[in-house]
């Protein structure tokens, strides 16, 4: 174990003790421990620069990954192992990528294969060390829970993350003609179609007091946010009421659909609410309720300081405490004496605070929270670009050479990726942050930012407003000040990831028991855990002892695919026995193994939704337009985009494109290790033990309808009444011969799984899916081709990724006149993830034009070794955005 694993755990025992030990503590201990914290434990965040702005059916997506730590802004010397997904539009996965990080980044490639359908697909990217922090339950139906062996595993399968780095953009159909690319999106079959509500339109409009209350006796600045139920910002007139229904105040909407108000001297108990009119229809919200006791707090900058005023109900008879953090740093403590006024005023010199989304806390000696609030601090620091382009011509012929100098300004030392790319089919989106918006802001914000860019674009009253009002509508904390000082009990599952390794359980079986929730049990001593790692014909063995049913070992470090076995053995009995037991059944996957094994997944399930402005025209420049044609298919125009579907509701299944096509195997170890199969394969369950693995509950209090099909077959039919776990045979299965059933029943037989489905993870509990408009899965069953046969195992048999490789960018040499018949459709003329500089900053970059008169975006992204981002784009992209 290196030294900076070393030191993260020295902090994590620390950490854990002052925890302990919280009796007679005073607000600059709480303090200490939360600047301990940020240097400590610093995390960790993710961007990725991809190689343009949206893709066609059949392209192959590149990226480079930058991961940086929170508290230096340094490329990452924590964690060496990343993940990035790819996501469809829906929210199922596609694949996973484990990355191998030298110095903080990494970098790879995804291939939109022709079995995929259009739309707009997410990047998610993250390190294990990540999902320490912003850690909670994903909502869902309690009875889920009795489907998994323990409580444990339930509470690992259904545990989500407030944060992590995500990327939309969007996907085109295939073309139809070479060369030819028109933005077409046919979304997938098996899907959903809804018509807009009538009547009433339902709105969101939601209240954020300055500090996170509204106190009695003090006057308050509350800042709201009004969106429609899609997420789309509105503007509106609002009118504040009191409880007597006598008008406060007036105000509007801003920018972006916030704005603010301020409320003077307020009652307790005061219930104030807003009214406005929209469409048509008037609406009353109610605000929070003013608290009696507790403190305000409002923010503003006065000249050269930040001031910080703190009102409270009466005289101030605790020390109080007030902490500027930044990234996690603490920046400045100070205390409060007790006061008699029950007023402060604290001035921060604000050349002291660092760019970025600074967070302010006002706290007790307990640790109690009073109020907290975000702001963002900009002293230009970067605004000039740290490096140059040049050689851009304004247009270049077909198969013309092209050259690049870059140069970097004032730092030799960077690391800095390029894209070159036609403009021709550049698409603007939402979307469209760079590392400098990621690192400064939209990585500190819950949730999207959309066209984060704009608030850096002048430094006027206007986007300092519109900026502010983003910092107080977000009731999200990266930094948990709780947890950083202690003062809320914290679990640090994960330690920053050096090297690959598997991480499982192990559990007695006992198969003379039905019910499997008692066919399995903790081994009653420890076991040895024997891992073998199969490349080719190569194999490298491994083995531990559990501690407590557990294990946590060092994998082979492999690159690509690979097979694992994983099998448990009894050390108390002779070896002579554990090898009898090792070979007896070991290919007979109806044999119930000794010791059921299973790794602990740890990967996010859930995907987020989309917000509006995650699959929506650039609306600044292109306004949305709606045409509904005579053959009963709506054509949405989106930008120069056209989006193909079918109206209406649910329809009968359409076996055109399956939502997933998985390995059966694959399928049944996933089920396994999320503790849904206890290790052997059970044919009469394994339809729904597949359908929760990958789709979940649906967050519904019941089960949802499982249609199974036999190689497109029909092989159950609805039941007049929904009984859980019960499949109903129907004429289409019972034709079918003993021999040829019994197939369906083993995995040895069993190829591929295609799933269907019109459920939309990324939608849980939208008003889509009530009364009758109840989601359904069709699990198709597919046979090895040719009555082919598959070697299955009593042990668990794994067909393993190691860290993914990626191939090089093919950049095209037409230094020598191409043939006349050359076609070259290149949409991305070129793609490094790490720009070559020399000893002088300066690098020079050759390439080719596609085989037509070409305008060229480019692009440049990265960070210098002081961890300030480098954001580089020709002026193409710039008008765009």
């Amino acid at each position: 174990m290196k030294k900076r694993t070393l030191i993260v755990l020295h902090y994590i025992i620390q950490f854990s003790i002052a925890q302990i030990s919280a009796s007679n503590v005073y607000v600059d201990s709480l303090a200490a421990r939360v600047e301990r914290f940020g240097t400590g434990l610093p995390q960790e965040k993710v961007y990725l620069h991809i190689d343009n702005t949206c893709y066609f059916m059949g392209d192959t997506i590149w990226y480079k990954a930058y991961v940086t730590r929170s508290d230096k802004g340094w490329l990452t010397d924590l964690s060496k192992i990343m993940y990035v997904e790819l996501l469809t539009p829906d929210g199922y996965l596609v694949e996973r990528q484990q990355l191998k990080m030298e110095d903080g980044t990494a970098h790879g490639a995804f291939t939109l294969t022709d079995s995929l359908y259009a739309g707009y697909y997410e990047l998610r990217a993250y390190t294990r060390w990540m999902l320490n922090f912003g850690r909670y339950e994903h909502p869902h139906s309690k009875y889920t829970e009795d489907m998994f062996y323990n409580e444990q595993m339930a509470r690992d399968f259904f545990r989500d993350y407030d944060k992590l780095y995500s990327r939309v953009f969007p996907v085109f159909d295939k073309p139809k003609e070479d060369g030819r690319y028109t933005k077409d999106m046919t979304v997938r079959p098996m899907r959903r179609y809804y018509k807009a509500r009538k009547g009433k339109p339902e709105i969101d409009l939601r209240f954020y007091p300055e500090g996170g209350h509204l106190i009695a006796g003090t006057n308050g600045r509350v800042a709201f946010e009004i969106n429609d139920e899609e997420g789309k910002h509105l503007e509106a007139e609002l009118s504040i009421m009191d409880s007597r229904g006598k008008e406060i105040t007036q105000t509007r909407t801003l920018n972006r659909g916030r704005g603010v108000f301020t409320l003077t001297d307020m009652k307790p108990n005061e219930e104030y609410k807003a009214r406005l009119h929209y469409q048509g229809y008037d609406y009353e919200v109610k605000l929070p309720k003013v608290e009696k006791e507790g403190y305000a707090l409002h923010v503003e900058r006065k000249d050269s300081v930040l001031r910080m005023i703190i009102q409270g109900t009466n005289e101030n008879k605790e020390e109080l405490g007030i902490q500027i953090q930044c990234n996690g740093v603490s920046k400045a403590v100070r205390k409060l004496p007790p006061n008699a006024t029950g007023k402060d005023t604290i001035d921060i010199y604000w050349a002291s605070l660092p760019t970025g989304v600074n967070q302010i806390t006002l706290f007790n000696a307990e640790g109690r929270i009073y109020a907290d609030r975000l702001f963002f601090v900009n002293h230009h620091d970067y605004d000039k670009p740290l490096i140059t382009i040049e050689g851009i011509k304004q247009e270049y012929a077909p198969f013309e050479p092209i050259e690049l100098r870059m140069k970097l300004r004032q730092h030799h030392d960077a690391d800095v990726s390029l894209a070159v790319r036609d403009h021709a089919t550049d698409e603007t989106t939402y979307d469209n942050g760079t590392m400098l918006t990621e690192m400064l802001l939209a990585s500190e914000i819950k949730g999207f930012v959309e066209n984060p860019g704009w608030y850096f674009e002048a430094d006027d009253s206007l986007h300092r407003q519109a900026l502010d009002l983003l910092m107080m509508v977000q009731g999200w904390r990266r930094h948990d000040w709780k947890m950083m000082a202690g003062a809320e009990k914290t679990q640090f599952e994960f330690l920053p990831e050096k090297i690959q390794t598997l991480c499982g359980s192990v559990y007695k079986t006992h198969s003379q028991h039905v019910n499997y929730k008692t066919s399995l049990s903790k081994p009653e001593k420890e076991v040895k855990v024997s891992a073998s790692f199969i490349q080719n014909d190569k194999i490298v063995e491994a083995s531990q002892t559990t501690t407590k049913g557990n294990f946590y070992m060092p994998s082979a470090v492999i690159s690509e695919n690979y097979i694992l076995f994983l099998n448990a053995t009894d050390t108390t009995k002779s070896k002579k026995h554990r090898i009898r037991m090792r070979k007896k059944g070991f290919m007979d996957e109806q044999a119930y193994p000794e010791f059921y094994v299973k790794l602990n997944p740890f990967f996010p399930v859930f995907p987020k939704p989309y917000c509006y402005y995650r699959d929506a025209a650039f609306e600044e420049k292109f306004p949305i337009q709606d045409s509904i044609s005579a053959d009963s298919s709506t054509d949405r125009i989106l930008n120069t985009i056209i989006v193909r579907s079918k109206r209406g509701g649910l329809r009968k299944l359409d076996l055109g494109k399956p939502t997933l096509v998985i390995d059966a195997y694959e399928a049944f170890n996933l089920a396994a290790d999320y503790g849904l199969i206890p290790g052997m394969f059970t044919p009469r369950a394994f339809s729904r033990q597949i359908a929760t693995a990958y789709i979940g509950d649906m967050g519904m209090y019941r089960h949802y309808y499982i249609e199974v099909r036999l190689d497109g077959k029909q092989a159950t039919t609805r039941p007049e009444y929904k009984i859980p776990h019960v499949e109903i045979l129907s004429n289409a299965q019972m034709s079918m011969s003993n021999a040829q059933m019994k197939k369906y029943h083993r995995l040895r037989h069993l190829d591929k799984l295609y799933i269907y489905t019109d459920y939309v993870l990324r939608e849980q509990g939208s008003w889509k899916y009530s009364q009758t408009n109840q989601p359904e899965v069709g699990i198709d069953y597919r046979l090895l081709p040719n009555d082919g046969v598959r070697p299955t195992y009593r042990d668990r048999r794994y067909a393993a990724k190691g860290y993914s490789v990626c191939t090089e960018f093919y950049s095209p040499d037409y230094s020598k006149k191409p043939m006349p018949d050359t076609k070259d459709y290149r949409r991305t003329l070129y793609w490094t993830p790490k720009v070559k500089f020399n000893n002088k900053g300066e690098a020079v970059i050759r390439l080719y034009n596609n085989s037509k008169k070409t305008v060229i975006a480019v692009e440049a992204e990265g960070i210098i070794t002081d961890g300030k981002p480098v954001v580089w784009k020709s002026e193409t992209d710039k008008n765009e955005l």
